[in-house]
């Protein structure tokens, strides 16, 4: 649970490289996870070229973290590997890689942030041609990675309120 309450979403980086080794270890974590009748349909693309992944900040007014990240990796689905083509399974598969990834980030001592880019089809359009994506691969969202400025405290965002059993019991 250290892990999972530790990781933070981080928008300001240190100029620090991040090593290739650890770039590996975070796609394994998101191919670690689990998907729709183990389509595994993710697709990675890695990008370190700071002048290419700056640009998404045109579409995305929430992308600030970019200027000063090392790495960012879009997570993207090929929708030819859909083992349940048009049920949108994909979403969840490429989300829960993605929080694989931030958790992993967080192990190895990196900062992270998660970007949304789907279901933004302004963000969607402009990342498919800046990566130049075919129309069978759809972005979901970025890992945006670097070293921390400052490390973040814990938290736990346990809400009892929001915990029912059995039923749902709010609104009364």
């Amino acid at each position: 649970m250290n892990t999972i309450y530790r990781r933070r979403s981080v928008r300001k980086f240190l100029e620090k490289k991040i090593s290739e080794e650890d770039i590996r270890q975070i796609l394994k974590a998101g191919m670690a996870a689990p998907s729709c009748k183990a389509s595994c349909e993710w697709v990675f693309v890695v990008m370190q070229d700071r002048e290419r992944f700056q640009k998404f900040l045109e579409v995305h007014p929430y992308a600030t973290a970019l200027k000063t990240a090392d790495t960012v990796i879009l997570v993207c689905a090929d929708l030819n590997l859909e083992k349940e083509p048009g049920e949108g399974w994909w979403i969840q598969d490429c989300s829960a890689a993605i929080q694989n990834m931030l958790l992993e980030a967080t192990d190895l001592g990196l900062g992270s942030l998660w970007l949304g880019v789907h279901p933004k089809q302004e963000r969607i359009d402009f990342i498919k041609e800046l990566c130049c994506l075919p129309d069978h691969v759809e972005p979901l969202g970025m890992v945006v990675l670097g070293t921390a400025v400052k490390e973040k405290s814990p938290i736990d965002r346990y809400l009892e309120d929001q915990v029912f059993y059995e039923t749902y019991q709010g609104d009364e």
